[in-house]
């Protein structure tokens, strides 16, 4: 089903393609963007407008910004190997507060984590730099797993010495930070399995576009989940911890369905998978969500936990093929049906909502509040707001 659901708002600002978006947390009508025009611009929902652009890049694209949690006017862009620290309270006329030049090669992604003392950037080298923010010094380089582009990074929620990175490799990698050492290496290539994929899907190997981790202390099951962005079109969902804490069901068609716990909810869903295709073994997976479910017909680029319903819960997707997916990815798909008395019943899906965008999606950012909590940069010079659930 393809909702061809229109955005509520389109701001304007940019003079080229959207790279990357992120909205507030604490102020979530305040969204920032960046560019390849060279820039970064503060945008607010509530008017529609933009409120500063700031220029101080160079010649590089802006690829990645982040927010300094719990004091989200500090901001940090990527741009080339650089990366930037502004004060977003100056306006469009500060000059960077710190320039960070540890990366060998450009940066595709920079993240800071939740206490605002460490900022990792994983570059094109394959390796990830992690910054010290109290002193401005690199405290680590992470180094000799990835063999391809490092493209994405992100702080363990719950481990303050932990990092999780992707690349074009097909790895997923766990770190200790303080040692400088991996701790364990998920290799998404070694169990691709294609016969029951679409063409998208044999096409493009399962390379690590995005990861995405739940924000906050969260309790439960739903503090130490991790999302990946697969070049095959699909979506996986791993414990952090890299481990199967339950068995693995031999049949979801007979007896009752098991629940599963995240945050203050609960519903039918896996206990550690639902597809039972050789694909899907690999250790801690979840759940591996592809064209079966629903899933994109091509890559996928960006993946995140949204800050909207119950935390851990929904993921958004947006991809090559121009489609926003909206899943509850813990709910086991119902099997179709013969009975004839059950035909007119709803089935149940992971996939909640599939927006037809018609642009390719270059990242997707979310608000807590009830409308407008869609924030979505594509390969055009506008950012598009949904309102969804």
């Amino acid at each position: 089903m393809v909702d061809n659901s229109t955005p509520r708002i389109k701001l304007r600002g940019h003079t080229a393609s959207v790279l990357c978006c992120v909205s507030s947390v604490s102020s979530p009508h305040l969204v920032t963007t960046s560019s390849e025009d060279k820039s970064v611009c503060v945008f607010d929902l509530r008017t529609k407008t933009c409120l500063h652009r700031l220029q101080c890049f160079g010649s590089e694209h802006v690829v990645s910004v982040s927010l300094k949690p719990g004091k989200e006017e500090i901001l940090y862009a990527a741009a080339g190997a650089q990366v930037y620290c502004l004060d977003l309270r100056l306006g469009p006329s500060a000059s960077p507060l710190h320039t960070y030049n540890f990366n060998s090669e450009e940066i595709n992604q920079v993240a800071v984590n939740h206490k605002g003392t460490f900022l990792a950037a994983a570059d094109d080298s394959g390796e990830i730099k992690v910054i010290n923010l109290q002193n401005h010094k690199l405290f680590k380089t992470l180094q000799g797993v990835h063999s391809n582009i490092c493209s994405s990074a992100v702080f363990h929620p719950r481990r303050p010495w932990e990092v999780v990175s992707g690349g074009l490799d097909s790895k997923i990698v766990k770190w200790d930070f303080s040692r400088g050492r991996p701790l364990h290496v998920v290799d998404l290539a070694s169990t691709a399995n294609i016969s029951n994929e679409g063409v998208g899907q044999i096409c493009n190997p399962p390379f690590v576009h995005s990861l995405s981790v739940t924000e906050g202390d969260i309790p439960g099951e739903a503090g130490k989940l991790i999302a990946a962005a697969r070049g095959d079109g699909g979506v996986d969902v791993f414990d952090l911890s890299f481990e199967n804490s339950n068995a693995k069901t031999s049949s979801k068609t007979s007896g009752p369905r098991k629940k599963a716990s995240f945050g203050n909810y609960s519903h039918g869903s896996m206990s550690t998978e639902s597809n039972s295709e050789p694909d899907t073994q690999l250790t801690g997976r979840k759940r591996h969500l592809n064209l079966q479910n629903g899933a994109h017909a091509s890559t996928v680029n960006h993946v995140t936990f949204a800050r909207f319903g119950e935390q851990g819960r929904f993921l958004v997707s947006g991809g090559n093929d121009g489609f926003i997916k909206l899943w509850d990815w813990a709910l086991e798909e119902s099997p179709p049906s013969t009975n004839a008395l059950s035909v007119s019943c709803k089935q149940s899906s992971p996939l909640l909502l599939n927006i037809d965008h018609k642009r390719k999606v270059n990242w997707i950012s979310t608000t807590s509040t009830a409308s407008e909590n869609l924030v979505v940069a594509d390969t055009s010079k506008i950012v598009s707001i949904y309102s969804v659930l």
